[in-house]
Order: C-alpha cells, then structure tokens, then sequence
C-alpha cells in the first residue's frame, strides 16, 4: 500500500473589522451635528476590507461599538484587529482596550493618539524636535482676549485645540483684523466651549504627507497637495470642514488632491518627506498616518501643523491618502495588507 502524503490544512487567519456608530439622536458635550456627520463615514470602508480581506483568504469578523455600548468587543475572536474607531469619543477608549488585549491590532497607541489628539501637545513635540511649525498662542476658556494673544501678523487662523477632522475650520476661520480675531474666538468659545489655537497663517500651498511604517524600512509616501476644479474654490486655500465633509456644496465637489504636488522642488519635496518621516516617529506613532502642512513657495519653507495618527481611509481617488498611494505605484489594497503584515508575518 503506497504511503498517503497528510495534508494539512493552514488555518485561516481572522482579521476583525473594528468601527464605530454614533446615532444620530445622541448630542452632548462631545457629539454634535458635526461630530454625528463625521464619525458616520465608516461603512462603504468596512465593506471594502471586508471583500478584501475574504479575498485574500481571511476569515473576516465585523465588530461595531457605539459611545454608550461596547458589548459587541465581548464578542471578539480574532488574530488581528483592524482599528477603524476614530470618534472623538471613542478613540482613545478603544484604543486603550486593545492596548490591554494580547491581540495585534492596527495603528497608534492609546498614548500618541492622545497626543495627537491635542493640537497644543503636538506642537510642544514639534517644537521640541525643531520641526517648522507657524507661530501660535493658546486662547484658554475664560481669558480675557487681549491683543498680546495675537501670534504674530496678520492673517491668523483659530481652531478648537481638541478637535479633529477640520470640525471648527473653515474659510470664516481666518482673521485680518484684531476686531475680526476677537469675533472668531467668540463664536468658536461658544460652540465648541475649549481651548482655542492661534496661528500665524502660512499662505501658499496646502499639504498633507502619508508615512507608512513596515518591519524593514518607513516611507514618506508622495506628497499630496489640495487643488480646486476651475473657478470653485476656498479663498485661503484650505482643507476646511466644508472642503472635507459638505457634499452637497459646490465648494465640496471642486475640491481634490493630486499627488505629486505641482511646482515643488525636488531638494524641498525630499526635506519635507524625511522630516515627516522625524515627526512620525517624535510622536510615537505606528503604522500609518498623514500630517497636514503649509508650504510658502516665496521663502521656501514648510510648516507641520498637526497629525493623523489613525487616519481615515477613503478608496476615492479625491482623498490626499489614496492619491499619495497611488502616485507611490501602490494599490489602496497593498497599502491595507500591509499594515496587516506588520504583525502578522
């Protein structure tokens, strides 16, 4: 009788697909229409890895948690988490679960996204590893505003410091005059209630630069820079709320990345890249992420002004990420498995 070769079958790996869901009802100190609108962009992307995944031959399990109800994470079975919570809320709570649990999982831990987070302890970090950041001041809760907060010339533009997704930005955001500043921080008091962020505006060109980390080597992926279709644009120059999330605007439908950015020198493209590569790293961060920048093309110099540790995917070829990855030669699939082969090898 000839000898019979066993076959073993290799197990299927389980990615879990972690996402959150905000009901629209729930408003509070921390979810308004804004937040509501932003936090509930995560569908079409878990269906996207899902048939991604299943096609790659991984079992797929889907987790969703809401603010008040993290049950569904009793639930969870699997080799590796891919982490698409990035609530305001939420984020840093799920993150700090599955920093606890002895499950790889995607992306920052719970102290970076703490950090970058906190637009007034990113800067610190820039600041402290000498990466070019605009002139800012802090606007507490309560201060009375005084022309000394100015930052240096006008134009300035104020932000909510704990904020993200360009929630509180927009084109009325930016001040020429000492009446308009103290108008801006008002309204921004009012319906954000923190801190607010005075900066310098940079004018030129509007940035953003994805790293990805791998076991052997971290890329500053191409730079991608915000353009406008014919005559519809922003008069800054700015990746807004509006420009981000208001579908329905003209101003939303114009407004698109291309990558690699027109005009840009190489020397300054390469230097922008590698202090990218510095910040990821300054801010402790893992896997992927984007930073925002400005560049003044007059005295050649670029200015960080915050990051995305965990940052959003979007398959659409508008969104800065996926045109950066496509200009490296790179799928959206490539970039999403390999993040996932970053701890499964």
């Amino acid at each position: 009788m000839k000898n019979k070769k066993r076959i073993i079958k290799k197990k299927k790996l389980t990615v879990a697909l972690l996402y959150h869901y905000v009901p629209e009802s729930i408003t509070n100190e921390y979810f308004s229409r804004e937040h509501a609108l932003v936090d509930n962009q995560t569908d079409d992307i878990v269906k996207y890895m899902q048939r991604l995944f299943r096609r790659r031959g991984y079992t797929v399990q889907v987790i969703k948690v809401e603010p008040d109800d993290l049950s569904a994470l009793k639930d969870l079975r699997a080799d590796f988490v891919f982490n698409l919570v990035d609530s305001k809320k939420m984020e840093l709570e799920i993150a700090r679960i599955l920093g606890r649990l002895n499950i790889p999982y995607s992306g920052s831990s719970f102290r970076a996204i703490q950090t970058t987070n906190n637009k007034l302890k990113t800067k610190k970090v820039f600041e402290h590893n000498r990466l070019p950041t605009p002139q800012y001041s802090i606007i507490r809760m309560g201060q009375r505003l005084r022309r000394s907060m100015i930052p240096g010339k006008f134009p300035v533009i104020l932000k909510p410091a704990f904020e993200h997704c360009s929630i509180g930005i927009t084109d009325n955001s930016i001040a020429t005059t000492y009446t308009r500043f103290k108008e801006i921080v008002t309204t921004l008091r009012r319906k954000h209630h923190q801190t607010i962020l005075a900066e310098v505006f940079i004018a030129g060109k509007e940035l953003q630069v994805t790293v990805l980390e791998t076991p052997s080597k971290t890329y500053a992926l191409p730079i991608a820079e915000i353009a406008f279709k014919g005559k519809i644009k922003n008069k800054w120059n700015i990746y807004g709320f509006d420009e981000k999330w208001s579908k329905k605007l003209p101003v939303y439908k114009s407004c698109h990345f291309i990558s690699p950015p027109k005009q840009l020198r190489n020397d300054i493209d390469g230097s922008i890249r590698k202090d990218a590569i510095r910040a990821f790293y300054a801010l402790g961060l893992r896997d992927y992420a984007r930073f925002d920048l400005r560049y003044n093309p007059k005295i050649h110099q670029w200015y960080f002004l915050e990051a995305n540790a965990n940052a959003g995917f979007d398959p659409n070829p508008r969104d800065a990420m996926t045109a950066s990855i496509q200009a490296y030669g790179m799928t959206l699939d490539d970039f999403v498995l390999q993040i996932v082969r970053n701890s499964i090898r």
